[in-house]
Parts: structure tokens; sequence; C-alpha cells
């Protein structure tokens, strides 16, 4: 009795495992293009490249399983990104020095079936800031963008469309 109750209790998480690969859906993640147009990061393929991977690891997590043509699959997602800014606001007062540094993204993505339709769309706009103060003025004057909060805006940004579209 009891080696029988183990054993259900032991395979239930095989089976569990099993009927949910059989259900999951098969997607295929088409061109991520970045459409920003001024700034440092227009026209950038590596932004499209890392958008995508972040993509593909979000559907992964959601229970999709990823083909790799379009064919085989029974949806395909696209996105673009179509913004992306850095805002620096920065405060002197005497000694007091206050720098925030906020990272937008927005980012619209579509869902097709395998016939080509579009089944939905939407937009997502997220952003990451970060603050520093300090007592003395030690600012030189970087351009650069913080690539912390950057993929911290990327990958809020692409989770939120990724809820919106397969809500």
């Amino acid at each position: 009795m009891i080696m029988t109750k183990i054993l259900k209790v032991s395979l239930l998480p095989f089976f569990l495992l099993i009927v949910g690969t059989l259900n999951a859906q098969k997607i295929f993640l088409g061109k991520v293009e970045n459409k920003v147009v001024m700034g440092k990061m227009a026209g950038n393929r590596n932004l499209g490249f890392g958008c995508k991977n972040i993509f593909l690891e979000i559907l992964q997590d959601k229970n999709f399983d990823i083909t790799e043509d379009s064919a085989n699959s029974d949806m395909v997602f696209k996105a673009e990104i179509l913004y992306f800014d850095v805002n620096r606001t920065k405060r002197n007062v005497s000694v007091f020095h206050s720098d925030v540094e906020e990272t937008l993204v927005v980012i619209k993505g579509y869902l097709y079936n395998k016939e080509g339709k579009k089944i939905r769309d939407g937009v997502a706009e997220e952003s990451s800031t970060e603050i520093s103060t300090s007592t003395l003025i030690t600012d030189e004057g970087s351009d650069s963008i913080n690539q912390q909060a950057l993929s911290q805006a990327i990958k809020k940004t692409c989770v939120a469309l990724i809820n919106k579209i397969f809500k």
C-alpha cells in the first residue's frame, strides 16, 4: 500500500511535465528591428539582437516552444524598437550635487498566426532611473550610456510587451 502511494506521488510530476509539454504552443520569434532614428542607438543592430534574446528568454519562461522556422510554428512574434532616449537632469547647489538619469525605451510588438494574419499588437513603454548624489562636485561630463540602466529598461519593456500581447 505504501509502495503504491510512493509510486503515484513520484509519477505525478513526470506526468504533469509530459502533459505540459504536449500542450505548449509553438512560436517563431521573427525580426526585432531597431527603428530608432535619433541618438546614439539609432540603427544599432546590437540593440535589436539583445532585445531578441530577451524576448526568447521571456517566451521560454512562459512555456512556449521556440521554433527555428515560421512554417513549423503556431504563431509568429515580431517587434520594433521605436524610441530610445536617456534624459539627464543635473542639480548643483553649493557643494551638493545630484544627477538623475532616466533611460526610456518604447517597443511595439506584433503577433501573427501561421497564415500571417495579425492577431494582436501592442506598445510597451518602460524606463529605468539612476540617481546619484554627492556633496562634492565631481562630474567630468561623461556622455556614455549606463549599461545597467539600459539593460533594466529594455528588460522591463520586453516583459511588459509580452504580458500585453499574450494576456
